[in-house]
């Protein structure tokens, strides 16, 4: 005998699995288009350097402070002093030097849970800056605690029988790679987990599954008018105009600078002529990234984009 014929199917309608789909691929492919992104903004060195002399000066204080004489803050080959050389008399030569580069300074990591946390459907943009900006609190200690026991992991490698031995600080570059590759993973996702189950995200990704059928596209509200009402937007548009404004002075004192050197090394191959052209293009490209980090800020500020809804037009 067949079912009756009154009874209301279980199955999801072709049309909203289908705008359950690609709300999922969507989601993916913005974190992936995020990712790529951040990779573009820290191609030339240096790129986040204030914040990477903030972690040098204070990882090289922190374990001077836990270890006496430990560490000293140098100038890195670029220039800054983004150097730390930990210091032992049974490391090779007596010295590890360890550079803060972009990579290092753990914003990447932060930049990923952002997205996550953006990403979710859960909470208002306010609420969730807020979340956020603890979790960049925890993310920064975090990183200064994977940086300071570095130390000890070098010096481990090196007692005993392989003290003074080249490569015996090996413990300490496994640590660095693992964290690399996996470890900054691991905790991005259990980071993200605590913060789903604390704060009742969970609550606001079932309200957005079950209201995505009435979802009716995207909505764009250019006008200006509000402007007066709208503080968050009017701190957008202030931001993304300073960030701007501060590109193009950085560009222009590039290119009114002395350049003869840069010049000198067009088709010429050596070392030196390598760290100039290397050192000039990159600050051409940070100037670059800032410019258009300016003008995204300023288009999403401008353009408002927001979800629009079946039940809101009604």
């Amino acid at each position: 005998m067949g079912e009756s014929s009154g009874k209301v199917s279980d199955d999801i309608p072709f049309p909203e699995f289908v705008r359950m789909l690609g709300s999922v691929f969507v989601l993916v492919a913005v974190l992936l288009f995020g990712e790529i992104l951040f990779r573009w903004f820290i191609e030339p060195a240096n790129t986040l350097l204030p914040l990477q002399l903030l972690e040098a000066w204070l990882w090289s204080n922190i374990s001077n402070l836990i270890w006496s004489g430990s560490a000293e803050l140098v100038a890195h080959q670029t220039g800054p002093l983004t150097q730390v050389n930990l210091l032992h008399p049974t490391f090779y030569g007596g010295v590890v030097p360890l550079y803060v580069s972009d990579e290092c300074t753990g914003l990447h990591e932060l930049f990923f849970l952002g997205m996550m946390m953006l990403l979710t459907p859960s909470f208002d943009l306010k609420t969730k800056f807020k979340h956020l900006g603890i979790a960049s609190l925890i993310v920064f200690m975090l990183n200064l605690v994977r940086l300071v026991v570095l130390y000890p992991l070098a010096v481990s490698g090196c007692e005993g029988m392989n003290g003074g031995t080249f490569g015996c600080e090996s413990p300490l570059f496994e640590f660095h790679d693992f964290v690399l590759r996996y470890g900054s993973l691991i905790v991005l996702v259990i980071g993200w987990t605590i913060w789903f189950n604390i704060t009742d995200a969970r609550k606001g990704v079932r309200e957005f599954w079950n209201r995505l059928p009435q979802l009716q596209g995207v909505s764009f509200n250019p006008s200006l008018d509000d402007l007066k009402s709208n503080s968050p937007r009017v701190a957008s548009l202030c931001l993304s105009l300073s960030l701007g404004l501060s590109a193009i002075i950085y560009y222009i004192s590039i290119i009114m600078k002395d350049t003869s050197s840069v010049d000198a090394c067009t088709n010429t191959i050596s070392a030196t002529c390598n760290r100039i052209t290397t050192e000039y293009e990159d600050a051409i490209g940070i100037s670059l990234r800032i410019f258009l980090i300016g003008v995204s800020i300023l288009m999403f500020a401008w353009m408002q984009p927001r979800l629009n809804w079946l039940e809101e037009e009604e």
